[in-house]
């Protein structure tokens, strides 16, 4: 079903954020996105897809919000199987009159993207087949042919099933970050994550997956990015990762301050 997801190498599946209001952020991802509620605490929410979590909300209401100059997180991507699933999404959001950030034709993947009340990024997409997936003489991804208009009568038009989830079968499909150091990232990246570089925009983003995939974590510099993401900050937590291939349990750090939680599955 999702052939770039197996969680042989490391694989994201589980976002953690820091929030200031938990009530309104549980508001917001059970009604207006519709994800399932799995655990509701006075400090901690879960929530997720119909068969798997994978957001947890910390309820941190002394935290601050990342500087304009902190690396932070640029958005989760919650990854659909089928295109119907992505249309439902699309006109559940827009019957709801949720405010919507853009949407793109990426050739790789179509995508819907919003923001959470507390300015958290989330990406809605659709994986298209790897035959559609614009590559370069040197292997690479691209970026420059990803570019075209995302067709939203099609899916606003689309007929529906009122049966079943649009996130039935959905999945972490990846992450991407604000970073200040592309090249300290990139070094742990390959090096100490084991992950291969699959796309290079002009020394302004860099994307990087394992098994083939156009990307599992996303790094950027749209901005005057300058330090590591501080303690003690609404948004990003961690990052989870679980593989069946790990000795034990680790938790790594990266140049960016954040924190990857790898466990053996």
């Amino acid at each position: 079903m999702f052939p770039y997801h197996q969680i042989k190498n490391p694989i994201p599946t589980q976002v953690h954020l820091n929030v200031k209001n938990i009530k309104v952020m549980k508001q917001f991802y059970q009604s207006s996105l519709g994800l399932e509620l799995y655990e509701d605490h006075e400090d901690k929410v879960v929530l997720g897809t119909r068969h798997q979590p994978l957001l947890v909300l910390h309820h941190t209401p002394t935290y601050t919000s990342a500087s304009s100059t902190e690396s932070h997180l640029y958005h989760f991507a919650i990854l659909v199987n089928k295109p119907v699933q992505l249309a439902q999404i699309l006109q559940h959001l827009v019957s709801h009159q949720v405010r919507l950030d853009g949407a793109s034709d990426h050739q790789i993947s179509h995508a819907v993207y919003l923001s959470d009340p507390e300015g958290n990024g989330i990406e809605l997409a659709y994986d298209r087949d790897i035959s559609y997936w614009p590559k370069q003489k040197d292997g690479l991804l691209d970026g420059q042919a990803m570019i075209k208009p995302f067709d939203a009568d099609y899916y606003l038009n689309l007929e529906v099933p009122k049966d079943s989830s649009w996130h039935e079968d959905a999945i972490l499909g990846h992450v991407h970050f604000y970073a200040h150091d592309l090249e300290a990232t990139h070094q742990f990246m390959v090096n100490t994550l084991g992950y291969d570089l699959t796309m290079n925009l002009n020394q302004q983003a860099r994307f990087y997956s394992v098994l083939g995939y156009h990307h599992h974590i996303g790094f950027n510099r749209w901005g005057n990015f300058k330090t590591p993401l501080g303690e003690n900050k609404l948004g990003l937590r961690k990052l989870v990762f679980e593989s069946t291939t790990i000795d034990d349990s680790k938790t790594l750090i990266d140049p960016n301050g954040f924190v990857f939680e790898i466990h053996k599955k």
